[in-house]
């Protein structure tokens, strides 16, 4: 379980940070990752969970799309209001590069030549959808650009992944939000922290999200506002699958399953499976 912490700044600057160790490590062990994989994963699910975490119900969802056109194929990350999040790669065992300078090539593997869209789905006729040009496949940059973008919200992001061959050690971002009435002199002061906060996947290591805005922000006194828990899971269920396999028609169900023995349907997202064997499909059918 991991924490999001959000703190207010002379009431014109907005900071929300989360320690995101144990949902990389989730989506390491369900999608089998690479470390260039998992880092570029791992970044994408921890930014979704700051953005989920700012729904006002917990049934808001979101789902942010990073089609590059790198080795790691599309990249698709989703979060609800409820703390939960979860994501899915085309190609997660995709080869890791690391560059002269010992950083793993996230931007090489997510590739910069396509798009980060994002949908939001808040209740309304219908969601929101706004997509963006990717600037560097380095995940938190492109994210930052899209705000400013397509939501006319400038912000900073800085986002970190720390491996150690397979596992997470480390990882976290900080998401900051700059409010209309933020005077220009507070604004360039916070720029100047941005600026500095490089290497995140180290300043999470044995840190909270709240000590890692204290060290960065605490010459502002941040003011702290809330806290939340978020975590990597799957809300997929008997029932939305049983929806997938009606859409198949009963006579091509059949057919699957006296050639095949059985229909299989899995998960994307968390690797379970669901079997239907004839008499399963014969009562779904009915």
């Amino acid at each position: 379980m991991s924490t999001i912490f959000k703190a207010m700044i002379c009431n014109a600057v907005v900071v929300s940070a989360v320690e995101s160790k144990d949902i990389v490590n989730s989506a390491i062990r369900i999608h089998k990752l690479s470390p260039v994989a998992a880092a570029a994963m791992g970044r994408a699910l921890t930014m979704v969970a700051l953005m989920g975490k700012e729904f006002k119900n917990k049934e808001d969802y979101l789902t942010a799309v990073i089609d590059g056109g790198g080795p790691l194929g599309k990249l698709t990350v989703c979060a609800d209001g409820d703390g939960h999040v979860k994501g899915d790669i085309e190609n997660p065992v995709a080869e890791t590069v690391v560059k002269a300078d010992g950083h793993l090539d996230v931007g090489g593997a997510v590739g910069k030549n396509g798009t980060l869209t994002v949908i939001k789905d808040i209740g309304l006729k219908q969601p929101y959808v706004g997509t963006s040009q990717l600037v560097s496949g380095e995940i938190a940059q492109d994210f930052a650009y899209y705000f400013a973008d397509s939501e006319q919200q400038p912000c900073g992001v800085t986002l970190g992944v720390g491996l150690n061959r397979k596992r997470c050690t480390s990882a976290g971002g900080v998401w900051v939000r700059i409010l209309p009435n933020c005077p220009q002199e507070l604004l360039d002061k916070i720029e100047t922290v941005m600026y500095a906060m490089d290497e995140m996947s180290y300043q999470f290591e044995g840190s909270t999200a709240q000590e890692v805005i204290n060290r960065f922000f605490g010459e502002f006194q941040p003011v702290f506002t809330e806290s939340s828990e978020v975590c990597y899971k799957c809300n997929c269920n008997k029932r939305k699958i049983n929806r997938i396999v009606k859409s198949l028609g009963k006579e091509e169900a059949i057919g699957i399953a006296e050639e095949m023995g059985h229909v299989e349907v899995c998960c994307h997202f968390c690797g379970r499976k669901y079997v239907y064997d004839r008499d399963a499909l014969e009562k779904l059918f009915k």
